[in-house]
């Protein structure tokens, strides 16, 4: 019986773990996710509204948002700050209380119209039959009240925003507004107020007055890049012209630190497709210039150098409004440069002005209307006429305007308006346009109530194609979006080129246009300057394919220098990448010692490039060590002249000592840390490790990452190292050799990137030649006019963009015989740009000097730069010398 009973039970004890595990089983299958992700949904939104005097009297309103409770952020509460922008509007033009109809001026002034003033019911119906009427009435009239009885019960929003000025003593309402029956009108200035109806009557003819004799150019003056910079923010010059122009825009200038190296290339881009839109250049405060050439804009230290570089230019210079020292009322400037806090003066005063607008990152809010004769086309020339006539208005953010009251308040009452501006300027229909890879991408918005049909019109340069007709119809039902897209074709001459393409949008009597680009790499990208050791150089080239076929030759041709003619290596290889791709590719080149050029051919184009080949000697030696002991690992690299030491932070040379000096070239303040470490955000600014590093970004993107590195060679005729790092997809990658027991540093730098506001890189040896960076040093630079010298200043720091004849720079100690000279292929740069420091720059409180080849970082590719360094005893002529002995002495 118990043994029934134990049976029984371990029956049910099985059976009962084989129903669990059953069970979990199915209860594992049956389970599923119920989050979500819907920030909209889940935000904690609470209004505040603040309508008084802080240290003046304005209005605000705001939407607090929450999300998770410690996520907090404020942002305007549009309708609100658009509607109360609308009564400091009416403020402006000295019409408190105005409330004018969306639309009124827009229908006004496309109608024909018979004005009244203060008639009777009888009179308005007797008029109105012959055609549309426009009458001044009071609404306190049996007529008034008929007419005002038309508009909604009550001023909802006169309760929702509790403005300030509603509270004024004088306060009185002037309505403007039309109603209509089938094709005839009505239109209404009602206000208890004479004056007030005149008034507005007064600027509504003012305003039609103006627009008949005036064209409104919008436009962009002080837009900024860094597209010649070194420094980063979004936007490409086409980009931004492209972004204006959807907002009606026909007119820019560029102010960007080194945007005015732009003025021929943005002449040409227009030209190219055809844009009636003037794209000019500035910097600070002188613009309009006939041309920039030879402005030095880090060694210009007087107000009398800037003023008369832009008057022998037939430019202009303009001043702030008002200058504490009281040291620019003695010179001559041609007028203000405009900011919010000068409103008044730039109103009153009788003073040409700009407004500047700023970058795309910051916003670019602040545009200036341009009031240019009616049917003369836009021309840098009008342009600055209008400017100097004070034919112009200044617009900031939340629609503040500044300029002559004739032509802002018109201006103004067109803001109020809304309709009329909207219309002229096209802003409901959006238009943007990009690229990617080779398609050309154009996302249309139709933001009318009705469906919208036009014509869109294609225009590209002659270095681009397409298959089939630049012409197309598009229809756009209301309040709807419709993307298009267009193959491209670039041609062999469109790539190493920013190839511009119009797109213009016509519906009914109006038009629209916008401009994007197609950027493109070389088609063969390689080291246009390379050394290397017999009996074997690897030779890395990256293929854009821009054509149709995916598998074609790429084929190798080493020349003597000396002998083009004379062939000494011929290889080649098999390429496969398919249509507006890259493929990375390595030659290795059997070659005797010698000067080379080397010619790399596909797709029918070709590269040519410098190399220098030397003999297989010397012991040069490296290995690893952590000097500041913070378990990141050095490399030091030494031969009979030099020593040299990496570090893996920012893969930067730290030290060059030449050995028969004692001397470390480079200024280096590692492993100290600044002055100033603990500074908000300083990791944001430049940072004085000092050595031979980069500018990629400033503060450079690569100055505290911790890169990968890899010992490729250690011992032998030379020795290198690789260090290497992704930056979010932006692949960098530097390989360091010493070569021989010569001095001969190399540094390549290959780059794969994909930010595109990461457009140039900016090698630079930082040095401090002897005991201290002094007078005694002279800097010698090939400039396209010749050799030109410079020391530092003990007083202040300088710098200069030189365009240069050949790809070198030295620097010589008179006191200690102590030389360095760094070459680099001279056709890569936009410029040298040299920086002499001075403790008192805010970033770095020393005495050094930079020498920083400023060059473009093409995507689409791998791109690749050389820079060799250079130090010895003796004079600098030597150590140049030697580098032309192994042809790295480049030239254009």
């Amino acid at each position: 019986m118990k043994n029934h009973f134990k049976n029984l039970c371990s029956l049910a004890v099985m059976s009962l773990s084989m129903a669990v595990m059953t069970s979990n089983a199915q209860t594992l299958d049956n389970f599923k996710y119920n989050g979500s992700f819907q920030p909209d949904k889940n935000m904690v939104t609470d209004q505040f509204q603040f309508n008084g005097y802080t240290n003046y009297w304005h209005d605000i309103y705001r939407e607090e948002i929450r999300y998770g409770n410690l996520f907090k952020t404020v942002i305007p509460k549009m309708d609100y700050t658009i509607a109360q922008n609308k009564l400091d509007l009416a403020d402006e033009i000295n019409i408190p209380g105005l409330f004018m109809q969306e639309g009124f001026m827009f229908s006004l002034l496309n109608e024909k119209y018979t004005m009244l003033d203060q008639p009777d019911a009888n009179k308005i119906n007797e008029s109105v039959a012959g055609g549309n009427v426009l009458v001044l009435v009071d609404p306190l009239s049996d007529a008034g009240k008929k007419l005002v009885e038309k508009l909604p019960a009550g001023y909802v929003w006169k309760d929702k925003l509790k403005s300030h000025q509603f509270g004024a003593k004088d306060f009185t309402e002037t309505n403007v507004f039309y109603i209509e029956n089938g094709n005839k009108k009505i239109y209404v200035i009602a206000s208890e107020s004479k004056v007030l109806r005149e008034k507005a009557l007064a600027l509504i003819e003012n305003t039609k007055s103006l627009l008949s004799k005036y064209d409104l150019h919008r436009g962009w003056l002080g837009a900024e890049t860094l597209q010649k910079s070194v420094t980063c923010t979004p936007g490409h010059y086409l980009e931004v012209i492209g972004e204006g122009m959807n907002e009606g825009n026909t007119w820019f200038s560029f102010t960007g630190y080194m945007d005015f190296l732009a003025q021929k290339e943005l002449i040409d881009w227009m030209a190219k497709v055809n844009l009636p839109v003037v794209a000019d250049v500035g910097f600070g405060q002188i613009h309009g210039l006939k041309d920039y050439e030879g402005l030095q804009v880090q060694s210009m230290f007087t107000t009398d150098s800037w003023i008369n570089f832009a008057h022998e230019k037939e430019g202009y210079v303009f001043r702030q409004v008002y200058d504490a020292s009281g040291d620019a009322d003695k010179y001559k400037y041609d007028g203000y440069i405009a900011t919010e806090g000068q409103k008044e003066q730039i109103d009153n005063e009788n003073v040409p002005f700009i407004s500047s607008t700023g970058s795309l990152y910051r916003g670019a809010e602040n545009s200036m209307v341009l009031f240019i004769p009616k049917g003369n086309p836009i021309t840098k020339k009008s342009m600055w006429e209008a400017i100097m006539d004070r034919r112009e208005v200044a617009v900031l953010g939340g629609g503040l305007m500044m300029g002559p009251a004739e032509y802002r308040n018109a201006l103004q009452l067109l803001l109020i308006d809304r309709v009329w501006l909207e219309e002229y300027y096209g802003d409901r229909i959006d238009m943007v346009a990009i690229t990617k890879d080779y398609q050309l991408i154009l996302n249309i918005t139709n933001r009318y109530p009705k469906a919208v049909s036009g014509t869109l019109n294609i225009v590209l340069p002659p270095e681009l194609k397409m298959a089939g007709g630049l012409t197309t119809q598009v229809s756009i039902p209301a309040n709807s979006s419709k993307t298009l897209e267009f193959a491209i074709n670039p041609q062999a001459s469109a790539m190493r080129k920013t190839n511009p393409v119009a797109l213009q949008f016509k519906w009914g009597e109006q038009k629209k246009s916008t401009v994007t680009m197609l950027d493109l790499p070389r088609a063969i990208s390689a080291h246009q300057l390379l050394y290397g050791h017999a009996p074997k150089v690897t030779y890395p080239v990256t293929i854009h394919n821009f054509t149709d076929k995916k598998t074609f030759p790429v084929k190798v041709d080493v020349v003597d220098k000396n002998n083009p003619k004379k062939v000494i290596y011929t290889t080649s290889k098999s390429c496969t990448a398919g249509k507006a791709t890259f493929t990375d590719m390595s030659f290795d080149l059997e070659l005797p010692a010698g000067n080379y050029n080397v010619k790399v051919s596909a797709m029918g184009v070709e590269n040519i490039s410098q190399l220098g080949v030397g003999q297989a000697e010397g012991k040069p030696y490296l290995y690893e060590v952590d000097l500041n002991s913070d378990g990141i690992m050095e490399y030091r690299m030494e031969n009979d002249s030099v020593q040299i030491t990496l570090l893996a932070t920012g893969a930067r040379v730290i030290e060059y000592i030449i050995k028969s000096k004692d001397d470390n070239v480079l200024f280096k303040l590692w492993p100290e840390k600044a002055a100033d470490d603990k500074r908000s955000f300083r990791k944001r600014g430049y940072y004085p490790y000092g050595g031979f590093e980069d500018f990629l970004g400033q503060g450079s993107m690569e100055t505290h990452r911790v890169y990968d590195a890899e010992i490729l060679k250690m011992e032998g005729d030379y020795v290198r190292v690789k260090m290497s790092t992704d930056y979010f997809g932006n692949r960098l990658e530097k390989i360091f050799t010493l070569y021989g027991n010569s001095p001969l540093l190399e540094v390549q730098f290959a780059l794969t990137f994909k930010n595109p506001e990461a457009n140039v890189l900016g090698p630079q040896p930082i040095l401090e030649l002897g005991a201290r960076h002094w007078t005694e040093d002279v800097f010698t630079v090939p400039e396209k006019d010749g050799l030109h010298e410079y020391r530092m200043k003990p007083e202040d720091y300088y710098g200069r963009a030189f365009i240069m004849k050949e790809g070198w720079n030295a620097g010589y100690d008179e006191k200690e015989d102590i030389t360095f000279v760094g070459a680099f292929p001279v056709t890569e740069p936009l410029f040298l740009h040299m920086w002499m420091n001075h403790p008192k720059n805010s970033e770095a409180h020393f005495y050094y000097v930079e020498f920083q080849p400023w060059t473009p970082i093409f995507q689409k590719t791998t791109m690749y730069f050389t820079y060799y360094l250079w130090g010895t005893g003796g004079k600098w002529q030597n150590g140049v010398q030697e580098l032309r002995n192994r042809n790295l002495i480049s030239e254009q």
